[in-house]
């Protein structure tokens, strides 16, 4: 035993002292290959903004001419920020639908979602004196009855699966709250009227207000949640309202006529404000919330629970009429340390006049040009004077060669007549989205007017 024992211990000894010595490069190897690998940015994208038009007839012919623009440049969907009628005109049922044809005839997918003048202000009397319910739950059925897009444009250009609220037994009636997933982003649409948010001062419950603010609560809640377990890089919030992040002005004749005196002392928006407090306290990735307005403007007016400025959060507010010539390219690169970047495009004046039924659009390289240059959040970064920004992403520029949406896809023109179309504000529009004629029932006739 004592003899086995040596001879064991001679041989380990001998194999010890020939076995080649581990460097520690090939330590540094072995460690390296074992670590993950980081996983890939999304790659970049575009989206095209707009938000406050029509508003008249005679800006149809100009926004559906913007449209055209759009389908001509690298967009891969288009975003109205609600308010597809002026205040002042009627929400009767034949206006909204053929509202909603012109918005259909986007070459690009488009996402709607409602505003004030849509719904909740359609109880004045230059609205009609209509039930505001009533007419929220007429776009219900006619803009949000599916999960179709009101602008499908080419097969496969934009793939992304739209979920809606409604997809909740609570929620049931909110088909116009909305989420996708696109490119590592996360897109959330909100019913967030601009007359304080729906709130009526008058007696009574305010019903309609404080069940849709749960609703809102909820559906931000579950899109925090969403973005949190697919990773990520982004998040935008698309709502019809300015939410008024500036400060109440206090002391003298200017706090007596703010407007937030006006409302006898309720906010409606100060839920929504809270809600923002504590999703980008949660999620530390970039949120852009887009609002409709008249004119270009992106600031960073979030403050946390503090007071100091939340610098993840930036607020972009839309062109709108009269400013009816231009719309908002945004584009998303991950690769980037600044995700949003935000461009005035202006409408080509090759496109800018109304086409004729059964015309075809003129057929230009691009039907959108950059105006007024581009800004990362909150910083501009203005483009000399005369010179066209070109959009990251291989966006078409004046003088390519390759053939524009409006060359591929004419405008069509209406069925019937010529008077008949010659008098229709919508001519040369094909309704392609899931619209309906104004003569189908629906559940909103129940309520009335």
């Amino acid at each position: 035993m004592a003899v086995r024992l040596v001879t064991l211990a001679l041989t380990t000894g001998l194999a010890l002292t020939c076995a080649p010595p581990v460097s520690a490069k090939t330590t540094a190897k072995g460690a390296a290959k074992a670590q993950p690998k980081a996983p890939s940015k999304p790659p970049p994208f575009e989206f095209a903004v707009l938000g406050n038009t029509p508003f008249g007839n005679a800006e149809v012919p100009v926004t559906r001419n913007v449209l055209a623009g759009i389908g001509d440049s690298q967009a891969a969907f288009v975003v109205h920020a609600g308010n597809l009628k002026s205040a002042s005109e009627s929400c009767r049922d034949d206006l909204i639908t053929q509202r909603l044809s012109l918005l259909a005839s986007s070459p690009k997918p488009l996402i709607f979602v409602p505003g004030a003048n849509d719904w909740a202000d359609c109880e004045r009397a230059s609205d009609g004196g209509y039930n505001p319910v009533e007419r929220l739950d007429f776009l219900r059925d006619h803009a949000f009855d599916d999960d179709a897009l009101l602008g499908p444009g080419p097969v496969g250009f934009a793939q992304f699966d739209l979920t809606r609220q409604s997809d909740m037994a609570r929620f049931r009636q909110y088909h116009e709250n909305v989420r996708w997933f696109y490119r590592g982003v996360v897109f959330v649409g909100i019913n967030l009227p601009g007359n304080n948010n729906n709130y009526r001062s008058a007696g009574g419950r305010n019903g309609e207000f404080e069940d849709r603010v749960i609703a809102t609560r909820v559906w931000l809640q579950h899109a925090l949640v969403y973005a949190q377990q697919n990773d990520a890089v982004g998040m935008v919030i698309v709502a019809q309202a300015d939410p008024e992040f500036e400060p109440a002005r206090s002391g003298g004749m200017g706090g007596i006529f703010s407007d937030r005196n006006g409302r006898r002392g309720v906010d409606g928006y100060k839920d929504f404000r809270a809600q923002l407090q504590r999703l980008t306290s949660r999620f530390k990735a970039p949120v852009l919330l887009i609002d409709a307005g008249k004119t270009m403007r992106h600031v960073q007016p979030l403050r946390d629970a503090h007071g100091a400025q939340v610098k993840s959060f930036t607020q972009l507010t839309t062109y709108g009429s009269p400013t009816i010539n231009r719309w908002i390219r945004v584009t998303v690169d991950p690769r980037t340390p600044q995700l949003f970047r935000f461009e005035s495009a202006l409408l080509s004046p090759n496109n800018a006049a109304a086409p004729a039924a059964n015309a075809p659009r003129p057929a230009t390289g691009a039907s959108v040009q950059a105006a007024q240059g581009t800004a990362i959040y909150g910083d501009a970064a203005r483009v000399p004077s005369g010179a066209s920004a070109a959009s990251p992403g291989g966006a078409s520029t004046p003088g390519s060669s390759a053939p524009s949406y409006s060359a591929l896809y004419p405008a069509s023109g209406l069925p019937g007549n010529a008077s008949a179309a010659s008098s229709n504000p919508n001519q040369g529009v094909t309704p392609i989205g899931p619209m309906r004629l104004p003569n189908v029932p629906s559940r909103s006739a129940a309520h009335g007017n």
